[in-house]
C-alpha cells in the first residue's frame, strides 16, 4: 500500500504578508495588523515579533511599548481575496485541497510525484514558488504521512519546508 503524502500549506504571517503585497514598502519593516484602535495584534511580521511585539497583546500596551511598529488595522475583505488567490494557485497544482481556515489548506499530494515526474519536496517547494510569484504571499509547507505530521513539520518551518516521515531514511529539510 502507498503511503500517503500530505501537505499542510500554511501562509506566514497571513494578515501582515497580505498588507505587504498591496504595499511593498512595508517589507522588512515591523508591522502588526490589529483589530482596530481599541483591540488587540492579530498578525505580527518576522521584524515585529524579533521587536517583541506578542500575539494578542492589546492596543494600547503595544503602541506604548513598541512605538516604531506599524500599526495597520484589519481589512478583511483583502484577506479574503488574496486567501482565494492562494487557493486557486493551490488547487491549479493539487486537485485534493482541503481549506482549514482562511490561510491554511492540506493538499493530498500523494501519486503526484509521478504525475509531476518529481519528488515531493520538490514538488512543495514548486507549490511554494507558484504561490509567492502568483499570490505574492509566502508560504510554508509541511509534510508527512497524515494531516497531523504535516501540521506538525508546518509548525516547525516556519517560511520553509520541512518533510517529516516515520522512516528516518526518507526525512528531508530544504
Amino acid at each position: 500500500m502507498k503511503e500517503h503524502i500530505i501537505a499542510l500549506v500554511d501562509c506566514d504571517s497571513f494578515f501582515v504578508s497580505c498588507e505587504q503585497a498591496v504595499e511593498p514598502s512595508l517589507r522588512g519593516q515591523p508591522v502588526c495588523v490589529v483589530t482596530g484602535d481599541n483591540g488587540c495584534v492579530v498578525s505580527r511580521s518576522r521584524e515585529a515579533k524579533k521587536a517583541g511585539v506578542k500575539m494578542g497583546m492589546p492596543m494600547f500596551m503595544a503602541r506604548r511599548e513598541f512605538p516604531s511598529v506599524i500599526y495597520k488595522n484589519a481589512r478583511h475583505e483583502l484577506y479574503c481575496r488574496y486567501s482565494r488567490r492562494v487557493m486557486t494557485c493551490l488547487r491549479e497544482i493539487v486537485p485534493d485541497v482541503e481549506e482549514v481556515s482562511v490561510d491554511e489548506a492540506y493538499a493530498d499530494l500523494t501519486s503526484l510525484d509521478r504525475v509531476y515526474r518529481t519528488d515531493y519536496t520538490s514538488l512543495a517547494a514548486r507549490i511554494r514558488e507558484t504561490i509567492r510569484r502568483t499570490a505574492d504571499i509566502p508560504v510554508s509547507i509541511g509534510l508527512g504521512p497524515s494531516k497531523l505530521l504535516a501540521k506538525l513539520a508546518s509548525d516547525k518551518a516556519k517560511n520553509c519546508l520541512l518533510y517529516t516521515s516515520p522512516s528516518p531514511r526518507d526525512r528531508s529539510v530544504s
